[in-house]
């Protein structure tokens, strides 16, 4: 596997090296370049066939048609054959050689003639005054392949947008169309326009020819649905055994991805097989079989139990990775800057993780994508089957269809219908300028064709998407990814198979399933329901929401002209609450932020119309990222503002926090510096402690001070180490009814409950208990409290990550909140500068206001807080400067 990358235009040595450069991780095993005066070649090699040949550009002996490649065909050796027999000689053994013979032989109808994944770019010059580049990609669209036209009329072409952008004369922004059809619609890979607005994907099963008169693409295949083919299981077998054996071939290890589903299961199976009978390809997996895997112990995602059954039928040596949260947002710059464009979910983490525990083991990796949207393997298929039934008359097959499904498709229909009653609509939360005048895509998919359906999904609404999370997840790690359920012969025979081979007695992949019976475990084989590598995305939106809520509520994202922040971020608030349901909008808004700070860094927010304006077009496209996204964020506050600027470089924000935000209050923007001070302890002042924390920084008048309600009640000998504590019966009873969080145990431990009775009474938290109970089925929530009061909503238990020793203690809120609030304000105010204070309950759920001096606003300073720029662990921050920045 590679990565290519070069013009048509005049030399440019220095640009060919960076836009090859920029795709490095694509091939760290050597690079080439080739330089004519009408085209440049550029080359990363990734050595998988033939270490020692294979290097590019390569060129005819007379050098006048070069290849830069990127990609296997794996019926090279039959190709190779049918070329010695027309006289063709060659000097390598792999299939590079074989690709630039088969243009030079049968010119682009070579392509067709591929079976396997690739890309390319030849450069013809036979005919000196007509000389051409061409560019081709395989049947499905595998390897990616893009091109762009620069301002002084050079086309750009790269296997990855990055590349492209490496050019300064490229004029380019964020494509308004493209972010409509993504945001509104969750659409994106479903054309060939792309997020950067002039840059397009080349189509699979297309080739174009660049030349003196510009592009013109041309498409090679396009898929032929018949029923000619018998449905017939042992010919499934046999076809899907060559397809997994031919992407064995490789001189490098070679592995297999597990979910524990039936798409990945069938290669394991099948490899394993492979590997027994000592097939001379299957060298490559070695003496015994490497897979890896993705689990989430104790989630209801979680496949270990398929997994482990397989495992249990070959000899594997297994890997398993468990991705968490927080490694996923420290990730977030890095894999949205290798996806090149925003993607549907956070669902391809899972795959870019398996991709990162595979590296140092294997180089080549066969993965299951594509063989869904083959083998109608989503419930969705089945539905389409049945209204193809209901459309033909089949009514006695559709009644059986109908019965033996109604498992798998009752949830489906239960689950839609109640999207429609809770569903968040998105649209209101766009802003109107921004959708004006933009039409929704006019791509339909087939209801009730379940062939035509899953040509459609193939090569417009699924498939393509897939691929380039495939190819950009594998490529990060520089390793090959393969897809045995993409073996052109064996698409070609199933698309001509009728529908019932496909879909049968409830069962999808039915012909797989059968075709298998007896090689696929049996437990994967029979099951009904489908997971497959994906996070728990709504779990980890939720853990994570202190972070998301400082991304929606920071200037940059406030200054888009794509959609109404504050909405946004209220509305994140109520998911996290399970006010609403989970919306999609959630995700494509995160990463069409980071997506655009990580590629467009230096410029700000352009008008609503998305066209490329000069201020528009960052300095610095396409680089490597250097910094986590919230530090982006922050960069381009201070570049707007001197004083914002003084504060980043002296006080700098806890880890992946955003140092500044827009209040919703008063739509301005505000400074959140976090402020270091001692280990407070019982009986200390706490006037003394901020006095001397705040020496460093001069305070301002209209400053306010957050002041953490653990800091004061540690300092009003509220705090007690639990095991000083002895709750009384009734506390042990009513702590066993209360839901525990992922970020603080509240009254869940029968210590804290004790503390809640001592607060406000026995009498008033039965009363409590008793008006949730009652409230609780109608859907009310936030009655405990209401009733307990704020004194007990502040009381909390240890929490792990907390600095000793108070990860062990229990704590009561502090007691006058107000009039420490005025007192402390009173001490830090001076002649002329009036400074306010506020005592804040702040953690990464959100934040309440306890107390505050005269003349603070409550509203203000809760706007500010809600992401909890103090932090959540072992920061020793309890307090922070909020100041407001004039922009």
């Amino acid at each position: 596997m590679c990565g290519i990358a070069g013009f048509w235009g005049p030399p440019d040595p220095e640009l060919l090296a960076t836009m090859t450069a920029r795709i490095a991780h694509r091939g760290p095993d050597g690079e080439g370049f080739f330089s004519h005066d009408v085209a440049s070649l550029g080359h990363r090699r990734l050595a998988v066939i033939d270490p020692d040949g294979g290097h590019q550009p390569v060129g005819t002996d007379d050098g006048l048609v070069q290849l830069s490649y990127n990609g296997e065909v794996y019926n090279f050796r039959e190709l190779r054959e049918e070329l010695v027999a027309l006289g063709h000689s060659f000097m390598t053994h792999c299939d590079t050689e074989v690709v630039l013979h088969a243009y030079v032989e049968w010119g682009t109808d070579a392509f067709a003639r591929f079976n396997g994944m690739w890309a390319l770019a030849i450069l013809d010059v036979r005919d000196a005054v007509a000389p051409k580049l061409v560019l081709a990609r395989d049947h499905f669209g595998i390897k990616p392949l893009y091109y762009a036209t620069s301002a002084s009329g050079r086309v750009l072409f790269a296997s990855e947008s990055k590349a492209l952008l490496a050019d300064p004369e490229l004029r380019t922004g964020p494509d308004r169309q493209w972010l409509y059809d993504y945001l509104l619609h969750g659409l994106h890979d479903h054309q060939a326009q792309t997020a950067f607005s002039g840059v397009r994907a080349l189509q699979a099963a297309t080739w174009a020819i660049v030349d003196a008169h510009g592009v013109h693409e041309q498409v090679y295949w396009v898929p032929n649905l018949t029923t000619t083919a018998a449905n017939d299981p042992a010919e499934f077998r046999a076809r899907f055994e060559k397809s997994v054996e031919r992407r064995l071939v490789a001189d490098v290890a070679a592995g297999t991805c597990l979910s524990g589903g039936i798409d990945s299961s069938s290669i394991v199976k099948v490899s394993d097989a492979l590997l027994r009978e000592h097939v001379p390809d299957a060298t490559s997996l070695g003496d015994h079989l490497k897979t890896f895997s993705i689990v989430y112990d104790g989630d209801p995602i979680d496949e270990r139990a398929y997994m482990d059954a397989v495992l249990a039928e070959v000899d594997a040596e297994p890997s398993f990775a468990e991705p968490t949260s927080a490694e996923f947002i420290a990730e977030l710059d890095r894999m949205v800057w290798h996806q090149d464009e925003p993607i549907v979910s956070t669902g391809p983490y899972a795959q870019w993780s398996v991709m990162r525990l595979a590296q140092p083991k294997v180089t080549v990796l066969l993965n299951g994508q594509g063989g869904d949207e083959l083998l109608a393997g989503y419930v969705p298929y089945q539905y389409v089957y049945l209204r193809e039934l209901l459309k033909h008359r089949k009514l006695r097959a559709f009644a059986t269809e109908a019965w033996e499904s109604r498992d798998v498709l009752m949830p489906l229909v239960k689950r839609r219908l109640s999207d429609r009653r809770k569903s968040l609509p998105i649209k209101p939360l766009l802003e109107p300028d921004f959708v004006a005048g933009l039409a929704p895509p006019k791509f339909a998919r087939s209801q009730d064709n379940l062939k035509a359906r899953l040509v459609s999904d193939l090569q417009t609404f699924s498939l393509p998407s897939l691929l380039r999370y495939e190819d950009r997840n594998s490529m990060a790690f520089s390793m090959e990814s393969r897809l045995p359920f993409l073996d052109q012969e064996l698409v070609d025979w199933v698309l001509s198979l009728p529908s019932e081979a496909l879909v049968e007695r409830g069962w999808s992949r039915a012909i797989l399933r059968e075709g298998l019976r007896g090689v696929l475990t049996e437990k994967v084989r029979t099951r009904r329901w489908k997971v497959g590598f994906t996070t728990p995305e709504t779990r980890w939106l939720r853990a994570r929401r202190a972070t998301v809520q400082g991304l929606f509520r920071s200037p940059q994202f406030c200054a888009r002209p794509y959609w109404n922040a504050p909405a946004l971020a209220d509305a994140f608030d109520k998911f996290c609450a399970g006010d609403v349901e989970p919306s999609q909008i959630f995700w494509r808004a995160i990463n069409t932020e980071v997506w655009l700070r990580n590629f467009f860094a230096d410029a700000i927010a352009g008008p609503a119309t998305g066209d490329t304006t000069r201020d528009e077009v960052p300095t610095r496209l396409g680089a490597a990222p250097e910094a986590h996204f919230t530090t982006i964020g922050d960069e381009w506050v201070a570049a707007r503002s001197r004083a914002a600027r003084t504060l980043l470089v002296e006080h700098p924000p806890n880890a992946q926090r955003h140092l500044f935000a827009q209040s919703s209050v008063d739509g301005r923007t505000y400074a959140r510096v976090p402020v270091r001070t001692k280990l407070f302890e019982s009986g200390d002042s706490l006037e003394d402690g901020l006095r001397d924390a705040l020496a460093a920084v001069e305070l301002v008048d209209g400053d306010v001070i957050a002041v953490s309600e653990k800091a004061v009640a540690i300092c009003q000998g509220r705090s007690y180490p639990v095991s000083d504590i002895t709750p009384r019966p009734l506390a042990r009873v009513l702590s066993r009814f209360v839901g525990r969080t992922a970020s603080g145990i509240g009254l869940g431990i029968p210590a804290t409950m004790e503390l809640a009775i001592r607060e406000a009474g026995a009498a008033r938290i039965l009363m409590a208990t008793v008006a949730a109970a009652a409230t609780k089925p109608f859907g009310v929530k936030g009655v405990f409290y209401r009733v307990a009061g704020p004194a007990v909503r502040a009381i909390d238990g240890p929490t792990t990550g907390t600095i000793p020793p108070y990860d062990g203690h229990a704590k009561m809120g502090p007691d006058d909140p107000d009039g420490v609030a005025a007192a402390v304000a009173a001490v830090l105010s001076g002649t002329d500068t009036h400074i306010g204070v506020a005592v804040i309950d702040a953690n990464d759920i959100g934040a309440n206001i306890l107390g505050t001096s005269p003349g603070v606003s409550a509203d203000l300073v809760v706007s500010l807080v809600r992401d909890n720029p103090l932090g959540q662990g072992s920061e020793q921050t309890p307090v922070a400067l909020l100041r407001r920045i004039d922009l």
